[in-house]
């Protein structure tokens, strides 16, 4: 991750601020997330990481090799590691999450991690994303829903991420627009201006002319104008012409994939 494409979010993680990024490659979100984290535990912040475990490690294995040693953090207090699946039992029931057990269970984390860090204190959590990746959509946007009222009594800032295809047309299926309207921000990834640019010219072949010029962001439906132009061209592409949606991104595929070689 170049420093022209990192977000001042993932630096800065200003109080109050709850974002998100859609990933498809999972080292860009290492990197992504390692950074987050890395510069929150240099700076004496507080910081909350719920993750699968394999992504725990991944994360742990790139702190180390920035010099950074997450055992010493661990015992200070300042950090806390949780697994995702087994923090999203403590207040799940029949795939809702429950408020109240939600509250008690992640706020005695935040009065933890608040105790022993300074400033900001960063969270970054997967739990919407296995959520949505076991087809629950409604129950991963009624959690960032619960993530943005439990900001209220304990400020801090959070960072998503959802593992999401949107180069294919099934990551459009289910209720996108819902990820950009209980966000702050949807942070772009590095390859989403080349998507953009494949995707103006495959509806340049298909539609005569490319549809983020057209669509711009005069289209502000359910916070899909939060999301990169490529992505939100795609929202507006399934509601309004969805009969062009799938060989509309195969065709960007293909000068996506022409632009790598």
């Amino acid at each position: 991750m170049t420093n022209s494409l990192v977000s001042p979010l993932l630096i800065e993680a200003p109080v109050n601020r709850h974002f998100a990024q859609l990933h498809r490659d999972p080292q860009a979100l290492t990197e992504a997330v390692t950074l987050y984290v890395e510069t929150g535990l240099r700076r004496g912040n507080g910081v909350v990481v719920i993750a699968t475990p394999a992504h725990l490690e991944l994360f742990i294995e790139r702190l180390r090799e920035q010099d950074l040693d997450p055992g010493r953090f661990l015992k200070s207090g300042q950090l806390e590691l949780h697994d995702a699946e087994l923090t999203l039992r403590k207040f799940m029931c029949n795939d809702v999450p429950l408020w109240e057990d939600f509250r008690r269970s992640l706020g005695a984390v935040f009065e933890r991690v608040q105790a022993f860090g300074r400033g900001t204190t960063r969270a970054y959590g997967e739990m919407v994303n296995v959520l949505w990746q076991e087809g629950k959509q409604g129950a991963a946007i009624a959690l960032e829903e619960y993530w943005n009222e439990l900001a209220c009594l304990y400020p801090f800032a959070l960072f998503c991420s959802y593992m999401l295809d949107v180069h294919h047309d099934h990551a459009y299926n289910g209720p996108l627009e819902d990820i950009g309207r209980t966000h702050s921000d949807i942070i772009g990834t590095q390859d989403d201006e080349r998507f953009r640019v494949a995707l103006d010219a495959a509806s340049r072949d298909m539609l005569g002319s490319p549809l983020s010029d057209m669509i711009g962001l005069s289209h502000r439906n359910s916070g899909e104008y939060r999301f990169p132009s490529g992505q939100r061209t795609m929202l507006w592409v399934k509601r309004n012409l969805p009969s062009a949606s799938t060989g509309l991104l195969a065709r960007a595929r293909r000068y996506y994939d022409a632009s790598l070689d």
